[in-house]
């Protein structure tokens, strides 16, 4: 993963979004927890329904998800 990391502007590559995406869709939480380290500062936003599965208000961005993911 370390050659998709957050951009310095807080915004995550497009593949390493829809890795992540990907994973959640799959529940292969071994590869989330390796993408979290890559998110902690996205500002993305993450589609509602992924917002819903982890239980995390709409509008949450991909680092509110990796910290949400790390933490449980």
């Amino acid at each position: 993963m370390n050659d998709e990391r957050t951009l310095p502007s807080g915004r995550a590559s497009r593949a390493l979004r829809d890795k992540f995406l990907d994973a959640l869709d799959a529940e292969d939480y071994a590869a989330l927890r390796a993408m979290c380290a890559d998110l902690p500062n996205c500002s993305e936003i993450l589609p509602r329904s992924m917002c819903a599965a982890l239980g995390l208000p709409c509008g949450s961005t991909y680092a509110t998800a990796a910290m949400t993911i790390v933490s449980s």
